[in-house]
């Protein structure tokens, strides 16, 4: 439906539920967002929390708020950023899918976040927001994203823009990758049925079927159409 972005403290936001990105296990954790919700809420907060004892990276859960000012409090264990080579950004996009098919089923309309796996988990502010509004844009619900910093927020607005393709590098197995102009990799499906776009941080090209002389490459037409569906997916 729409999301929005601001940098006024989590309590002063009109939302019905908070978002809460955690480590396992579930607690404890770092980050302005945390630190004041668990500070608010107090050790009924923290027993309701440790009640989880674990949560597997790119799940969410649903807990009391214990008088927190929301209808729920949803946690998230969110993946720490391994240079790129653990898939971590489609983790990160899976968490936050978990997140709204959770708030969906809890009937949210409107969630009040921060950008999860930023600087405590140490991923690249950049994709990490970029995934977070492309997830956002695709649900029905509002969201209110937190920039938990004045740079933070500055970066927010510039990941508004989708990055422009910037060249065909080929296609691997399922899906054709181009390059963007942020520096990563846009992995489009090449099933006639899907439209999905995907965002990575590298590539393999060793799995490119333009480097396997045994292999056909993609036609130009067909690349035109994964480049078309690239340009109409939502940002």
């Amino acid at each position: 439906m729409s999301y929005f972005i601001t940098q006024e403290d989590v309590f002063s936001v009109q939302a019905d539920t908070a978002v809460l990105g955690i480590e396992n296990p579930v607690v404890p954790s770092s980050g302005p967002v945390f630190d004041r919700l668990a500070a608010a809420g107090g050790e009924p907060l923290l027993r309701e929390m440790r009640k989880l004892r674990f949560l597997s990276v790119g799940r969410a859960a649903a807990v009391d708020p214990c008088g927190l000012p929301f209808q729920h409090l949803i946690l998230s264990a969110a993946p720490r950023w391994q240079n790129g080579e653990a898939n971590e950004l489609t983790v990160l996009r899976i968490c936050y899918q978990s997140i709204y098919t959770l708030a969906e089923r809890l009937g949210v309309r409107r969630l009040a976040m921060p950008f999860l796996s930023i600087d405590y988990y140490r991923f690249p502010q950049r994709e990490a927001i970029q995934i977070a509004f492309a997830e956002a844009s695709r649900r029905e619900l509002e969201t209110v994203f937190l920039a938990e910093t004045s740079a933070q927020y500055d970066i927010c607005q510039q990941a508004k823009q989708k990055p422009r393709i910037l060249s065909y590098i080929g296609h691997y197995r399922d899906h054709g990758v181009f390059e963007l102009s942020n520096g990563m990799f846009a992995f489009v499906d090449l099933r006639p049925e899907k439209n999905d776009v995907s965002l990575r941080a590298f590539y393999d090209s060793c799995y490119l079927a333009e480097t396997d002389p045994q292999r056909v490459p993609l036609p130009a037409e067909e690349v035109e159409r994964l480049r078309s569906i690239y340009e109409a997916s939502p940002w």
